[in-house]
């Protein structure tokens, strides 16, 4: 079975660290000292920014991550565990930044270096305190016997069970035919999830009744698999073109949620609007001297604009009994009757309406399918972002400037067409009818 590699993260356990300071992406196959054996390990997509939750939170397509913690383990040809390494300081500390996010390099020395034989390598870089429950990856220790695929729960106590960021990757089939055979290779972590937000602005009234907007999917996991990783630099946060043939899908959630669970975010309408008034009769929410732009960060967002977003556990369309409509955006009242909903649909161009191969989690394995979702039923895959209106940046210098910060208007339309973007891997340019 071919493997789609696509988050990926590596490090060698019981290791010297010899930390790479350039910008610049390192040298492969060629090591910088002699008699050394080193793995570049890199996480891609950087930026900073402090955050409440465990997690940081989805607020544009920006690249980012705010990991503190990475584990890296090698496994032999028999998947046992034969060293480990912990980074407990990765943005702040254990790592240098370069082109596309974060990077370190893992030197073995000595004693310490690989034996002739067949390794993998494996990284997961995580927050402190997350919501899911990490300790199939805390635990595993030298010695162990590793299964190449973790399904991570979320903590019963947990206060976000939709999805958290965390990356993961993969070095596969690293050889080392002689004792201490000097090498370098490059190990890449890429996101695990996937993302979804909502910036909108034009907010019907219907006659006082909207209380809220969310997004509600056709169904959703609530498991998610670290597996099937992919070991490629993305550039270009969410370039089609750039990433060209390095574009993967991949569903890799499982545990279907009860159907009252599908609601993926909620956008609260009196946390944007003073009051849900429509003084000149225009049929849409008052924004001025009536918009408080969620307060404090009002000047984030466009003026009469609201916004949500959240990462989420991929998962698969739903085409039985019949194909059902991947997500809708609904305006609802106060006790969660539908006033008025859009489709939210993928644009034509996307690739996902075109054929594909789906790599999807089975129970037991990945599997691959050629596949052509529609704009309406399509699968939500793994580092791709479907996001309604243009968010670049989480705090952007003019917001509301058209194709940089630009909120999708819900006043003439029906139906809502999706962006997905991805280094995010590939940002597809949704449209809306």
């Amino acid at each position: 079975m071919k493997k789609n590699y696509f988050l990926g993260m590596a490090t060698l356990g019981l290791l010297t660290l010899a930390a790479c300071s350039s910008d610049e992406d390192p040298i492969i196959d060629n090591p910088t000292a002699s008699g050394t054996q080193e793995i570049v390990l890199q996480v891609v997509n950087s930026g900073d920014g402090l955050t409440t939750r465990a997690g940081r939170p989805l607020n544009s397509s920006a690249a980012g991550q705010t990991i503190e913690n990475v584990k890296v383990i090698i496994v032999n040809d028999e998947n046992k565990i034969v060293k480990v390494k912990e980074y407990s300081n990765w943005v702040s500390g254990d790592a240098s930044t370069y082109a596309n996010g974060y990077q370190t390099t893992l030197t073995l020395k000595g004693n310490e270096k690989l034996n002739a034989d067949t390794y993998t390598v494996y990284a997961f870089g995580y927050s402190n305190n997350s919501d899911y429950d990490v300790k199939p990856i805390t635990n595993l220790a030298v010695n162990g016997t590793f299964n190449p695929n973790i399904t991570l729960e979320f903590k019963s106590d947990a206060t976000n069970k939709i999805g958290e960021e965390i990356f993961a990757g993969s070095l596969d089939g690293l050889v080392v035919s002689e004792n201490g055979e000097e090498f370098r290779k490059e190990v890449v972590l890429n996101r695990q999830v996937a993302g979804t937000f909502g910036y909108l602005k034009d907010i019907p009234y219907m006659d006082g009744k909207a209380a809220k907007l969310r997004l509600v999917a056709s169904t959703r996991n609530t498991q998610l698999v670290l597996g099937n990783f992919a070991n490629f630099d993305l550039t270009s946060n969410g370039d089609a073109t750039t990433n060209t043939g390095h574009i993967n899908y991949v569903v890799n959630g499982t545990s279907e949620a009860e159907e009252e669970a599908h609601v993926i975010y909620e956008i609260t309408l009196t946390d944007w609007f003073g009051t849900v008034k429509d003084a000149d009769n225009d049929g849409l929410i008052d924004v001025e001297d009536n918009w408080t732009g969620a307060k404090a960060d009002a000047e984030k967002y466009a003026e009469g604009s609201v916004f949500a977003g959240e990462f989420l556990i991929p998962f698969a369309k739903v085409t039985s009994p019949d194909a059902q409509q991947t997500f809708r955006l609904q305006l609802v009242d106060n006790s969660g009757n539908e006033l008025r909903g859009w489709n939210v649909n993928l644009p034509s161009t996307d690739g996902q309406v075109e054929e594909h191969t789906l790599t999807a989690w089975a129970g037991s394995d990945f599997t691959e399918e050629s596949v052509t979702d529609t704009k309406n039923c399509y699968s939500v895959v793994r580092n791709h972002l479907y996001g309604i209106g243009t968010r670049t940046l989480d705090d952007p210098d003019v917001p509301g400037t058209e194709n940089e910060d630009e909120p999708e208007t819900l006043n003439t339309v029906q139906e809502l067409v999706l962006k997905v973007n991805s280094n995010w891997e590939v940002i597809h340019k949704m449209e809306i009818e």
